[in-house]
């Protein structure tokens, strides 16, 4: 991958990242240190802070989501078959 593509990524996560809610940092933060301990052996270690990146604006999203009830029919139907 180039310099160019590689900035070019990071430029686009800088700009999902900067969505990311106060609230939601530290979990988005926790849950790309957990996900990404895993996988972090397998790819280039110049990927590392754009994999991380891209980790935690995906999460801190789907919890904006959550939090705004986005997803409240989804998290009943799956309540409902757990019970």
């Amino acid at each position: 991958m180039s310099d160019d593509h590689k900035e070019e990524l990071r430029s686009l996560l800088s700009h999902l990242g900067a969505g990311i809610r106060d609230t939601h940092y530290r979990p988005a933060y926790d849950a790309a240190a957990n996900i990404c301990s895993g996988i972090f052996d397998t790819i280039p270690v110049d990927l590392h802070d754009v994999v991380r990146e891209a980790v935690m604006a995906g999460y801190a999203a789907a919890l904006s989501d959550l939090g705004d009830g986005k997803l409240d029919d989804q998290v009943r139907e799956r309540s409902e078959i757990i019970e």
